[in-house]
C-alpha cells in the first residue's frame, strides 16, 4: 500500500469521524430542541384542541418510531409501511419551494353561479332573488375580466392535504391568511412526528390573533372524511368550504384517494342548504300539524312489533317491475312502505301498501297525489311523513304520523313543545332526506327492523336506459309530449356503479339520496339490507337479482297487527288545541334582520374589509345557533348561504379590485333587499300553508 493511499484512507476516515460527531452533535441539538417543542404543542392543544391532546397522550408510538436529523440540522420522518422519509435532507428549503409554486400556481375550489335557473312564474321570495342573482352574475362574467392566477395575501379558506411534518403550514402563513383553514391528515403517526419538528404553539396562536379557524382531520380516509368535512360545514357554514385554496403536500396515495373525493363530492356543500320559505313553510306546517293532534314520532315505552318482519321499502325505479311478482306472492309476509309515487305503481299493480312515505311541502304535491288515486284508495292505507308535510294530506289516509325532520326551524319548536308537555324531546331520525327513499329507510331501521327489502331505490337510469317503473305515472317516452303522464326529473351525467356491472346515470338530487342511504346502513350495521336489482350499488347493502329472491317463510303474527303495533309503540299524541305564538319569536326575528343588514350596509373600500363583513354576518347567524333562538337562526341560514357563499367567491376571482368592488355592491344590495323582505314576511305569514301551485 502506497504512503499517498494510507494517507488518503486516514483523512476519509477522519472526515467520517467528524461529520459523525457533527451529526451526533446535530441531533443532541435537536433532542433539546424537539422535547421543549413538543411539551409547549401539548400545552397548546390542551388549551384550544383538548380532545386532539387527549389522543396524543393516549398514542402508543410503533418500536421503530424515530424522527431522523438531517445534515440541515431539522426532522425528518419515514412513514410506516414506507421506506423513504418524508423529505429529502433539506425539508425546509424543499418545502419552500413547494409553498412557493403552490402561491404562484394555485388550485382553486369554484362554483358556476351563472347555472341556476330562472323561474319567471315562481314568486316565492327566495326564488325571485335566486333568479336575480343568476342574473347579476351572468352580467358579471360576460365582462370576462382577468381572473386570480396567484394567491393573494388573504384568501377565504385552504384545503390543506397532508400535514407532513408541519413544516409548510408555517412558511405559507406568513405568506398568506384563511378566514378558514382545514388540516387533513390520515396517517395520525406523522401528525404525532410533527410536534417534534413544528412550533404548532406558534401556528396555532398566529391563526388565533388573525381571528381565523383552524380545523384539523386527522385519521381522515375515505369512510369519515366527506362526513367529517359536511358536519363541520354545517356546525359553521358551508361558506366555509366553497372558495377554498387546494394544497397538496405530501404524494401518498392515501392523500391523492381524499382529493378525489373532496373534487367528487364538492357539489354537496354548494346546495342543500334549506332556503327561506321553505324554512317559513315547514315551521307553518309544524304548527298545523301540532294543532290537529298529528302522532309525533317518539321514543317508544314498550316495542310490541316483532322486529324480525321484513320490511318492503319500494320506490318507483325500473327495477321495480323485476321484483313485481315477489313483492305480490309476499305482501302478506312483510310490511310494505310506499315512497311517493311508488303507491301508485303498486297500486296498478294490484298490490296494497301498509305505509305511504312522504315528505315534501309544496301545495302543488298535495295536489297531483290527490290526482293519482281515488279518495278510498288512500283510506286504506297509513302515513308516515315528516313535520314539514302539508298538513291537509292527513286528512287523507286511515291514520297519519309525522317524524321531526332535523335542520329545521319547525322541528326546535317540535322539540319544545314535546319538552314542555311530556318533559322529554323528540328524536330525529338520521340521514332521512333528501327523498322520500331516504325517510323511508331511516324510520325501519331507526324502529329496529332486521331484515329490509330494497325494491326500485336504483337513485338514476338503469345501465338499460328505463327511468322508472313501467306503471308509474311518469311518460315511459320523455319525449312524447302526446303521451300521458308526467316528465320526471332529467339525469344531467352523474354516474354511479350498478349492482351488477354497468353504470346508473344519476343526478345531484340521487347523488345526494344515494350518500346518505349509504350513510345510514353504515349507522346501523347490525342491520341486513338487500337491494334487489340492477340500480345503483349501495354499499353495506346486499346486491340480490329479483329472480334470486326466496319466498319468505309464514310471518309469525298477523302483519296487520304489526302495524297496529308500529303506530302505537312509536307515534304519541301532544293533545295540544292552539300552539302559543310567543313561542315563534316575531319580536326577535325583526331584530336580527335589522342586525345583519346594519353590517350588510357599511361601507367597504377593499375586498378584505368586504370578507371581513360578510364574516361578521355570518358568525352572527350562527352565534344564534342552538340557542333558545335556534329556529330564526334556520329561518335566515339557508338565504344567508345561498347569497354569502357566491358573494365570496366573487370577491376572489378577479384581479381587478374596483371591478370586484362595484360587483359586489349590485350582489350585496340584492342581499339587502332580500333581508327586507323576509323580515316583511315572516310577521304575517308564520302560519302560512304552502300555496306553491295553487292556481
Amino acid at each position: 500500500m502506497s504512503q499517498k493511499s494510507l494517507e488518503e484512507q486516514i483523512q476519509q476516515l477522519d472526515e467520517q469521524l467528524s461529520s459523525s460527531v457533527e451529526h451526533q452533535e446535530r441531533e443532541a441539538k435537536f433532542a433539546v430542541e424537539a422535547n421543549e417543542r413538543f411539551a409547549r404543542n401539548i400545552a397548546c392543544f390542551e388549551k384550544y384542541y383538548p380532545q386532539i391532546a387527549t389522543a396524543i397522550s393516549e398514542y402508543k408510538v410503533r418500536e421503530d418510531f424515530c424522527i431522523h436529523v438531517t445534515t440541515t440540522g431539522v426532522g425528518n420522518f419515514v412513514p410506516k409501511n414506507h421506506h423513504a422519509p418524508i423529505y429529502g435532507d433539506d425539508p425546509i428549503s424543499q418545502v419552500s419551494a413547494q409553498v412557493e409554486y403552490g402561491i404562484q400556481h394555485p388550485t382553486f375550489s369554484a362554483t358556476d353561479y351563472t347555472a341556476s335557473p330562472i323561474l319567471e312564474d315562481d314568486k316565492r321570495i327566495h326564488i325571485r332573488y335566486m333568479g336575480a342573482l343568476t342574473k347579476a352574475f351572468q352580467e358579471i362574467q360576460a365582462e370576462q375580466k382577468e381572473r386570480l392566477t396567484v394567491l393573494p395575501e388573504h384568501f377565504p379558506s385552504a384545503m390543506i392535504f397532508g400535514i407532513g411534518l408541519g413544516y409548510h403550514i408555517d412558511l405559507l402563513l406568513e405568506k398568506t391568511s384563511f378566514d378558514y383553514c382545514f388540516l387533513i391528515e390520515p396517517d395520525f403517526e406523522v401528525f404525532f412526528a410533527s410536534l417534534f419538528c413544528t412550533d404548532w404553539f406558534s401556528i396555532i396562536e398566529k391563526v388565533d390573533e388573525r381571528g381565523g379557524s383552524l380545523f384539523f382531520q386527522l385519521g381522515a380516509d375515505e369512510q369519515t372524511f366527506i362526513q367529517d368535512l359536511e358536519t363541520l360545514a354545517d356546525d359553521i357554514g358551508a361558506f366555509s368550504v366553497v372558495r377554498s385554496f387546494c394544497y397538496q403536500h405530501t404524494p401518498l396515495p392515501e392523500i391523492i384517494e381524499l382529493i378525489q373525493q373532496w373534487s367528487s363530492q364538492y357539489f354537496r356543500f354548494q346546495y342543500g342548504h334549506g332556503f327561506f320559505n321553505d324554512a317559513i313553510t315547514g315551521l307553518a306546517h309544524t304548527v298545523h300539524l301540532v294543532e290537529k293532534n298529528t302522532p309525533v314520532l317518539t321514543l317508544p315505552k314498550q316495542k310490541r312489533v316483532d322486529l324480525s318482519t321484513p320490511i318492503f321499502i319500494v320506490g318507483n325505479g325500473p327495477s321495480l317491475d323485476e321484483a313485481e311478482e315477489f313483492i305480490r306472492e309476499n305482501a302478506d309476509k312483510a310490511i310494505i312502505f310506499a315512497a311517493g309515487t311508488a303507491i301508485a305503481s303498486l297500486s296498478k299493480k294490484g298490490i296494497d301498501c301498509d305505509f305511504h312515505i312522504l315528505v315534501e311541502r309544496p301545495y302543488y304535491n298535495y295536489k297531483v297525489f290527490g290526482d293519482f288515486l281515488p279518495p278510498e284508495e288512500y283510506k286504506k292505507t297509513n302515513l308516515i311523513g315528516l313535520n314539514t308535510l302539508y298538513p291537509d294530506t292527513t286528512d287523507r289516509y286511515k291514520w297519519s304520523g309525522v317524524a321531526g325532520k332535523g335542520n329545521e326551524a319547525g322541528t326546535f319548536l317540535l322539540e319544545v313543545v314535546s319538552q314542555t308537555l311530556n318533559n322529554k324531546g323528540i328524536p330525529l331520525m338520521p340521514y332521512c332526506n333528501p327523498v322520500v327513499a331516504n325517510t323511508a329507510l331511516s324510520f325501519a331501521m331507526f324502529s329496529g327492523f332486521k331484515n329490509i327489502y330494497l325494491f326500485g331505490i336504483d337513485n338514476g337510469n338503469l345501465p338499460t336506459g328505463e327511468h322508472h317503473s313501467k306503471d308509474s305515472i311518469y311518460r315511459n317516452n320523455l319525449d312524447d309530449e302526446n303521451e300521458e303522464g308526467l316528465v320526471c326529473m332529467g339525469m344531467n351525467g352523474k354516474y354511479l356503479p350498478a349492482n351488477f356491472g354497468g353504470q346508473v346515470e344519476s343526478n345531484d338530487l340521487f347523488m345526494g339520496a344515494h350518500f346518505q342511504l349509504e350513510k345510514l346502513i353504515a349507522h346501523y350495521p347490525n342491520r341486513t339490507v338487500y337491494n334487489i336489482g340492477n340500480g345503483a350499488k349501495l354499499k353495506g347493502a346486499h346486491p340480490v337479482r329479483a329472480e334470486e329472491l326466496l319466498p319468505l317463510p309464514e310471518a309469525n303474527r298477523d302483519i296487520n297487527e304489526q302495524v297496529e303495533f308500529l303506530k302505537s309503540d312509536f307515534f304519541e299524541q301532544f293533545n295540544l288545541e292552539e300552539f302559543d305564538d310567543t313561542l315563534l319569536g316575531v319580536k326577535a326575528f325583526n331584530e336580527i334582520c335589522d342586525h345583519v343588514l346594519g353590517l350588510a350596509k357599511e361601507p367597504v373600500s377593499s375586498v378584505k374589509e368586504a370578507s371581513d363583513n360578510l364574516l361578521r354576518q355570518a358568525r352572527y347567524v350562527y352565534a344564534i345557533r342552538n340557542t333558545a333562538l335556534h329556529h330564526l337562526h334556520h329561518m335566515i341560514k339557508g338565504a344567508l348561504l345561498y347569497y354569502h357563499c357566491p358573494m365570496l367567491s366573487l370577491l376572489y376571482t378577479y384581479t381587478d379590485e374596483q371591478f370586484t368592488l362595484e360587483s359586489y355592491a349590485k350582489v350585496n344590495t340584492l342581499w339587502q333587499g332580500y333581508i327586507i323582505e323576509m323580515k316583511e314576511y315572516y310577521q304575517h305569514n308564520y302560519r302560512t300553508k304552502c300555496d306553491h301551485g295553487k292556481d
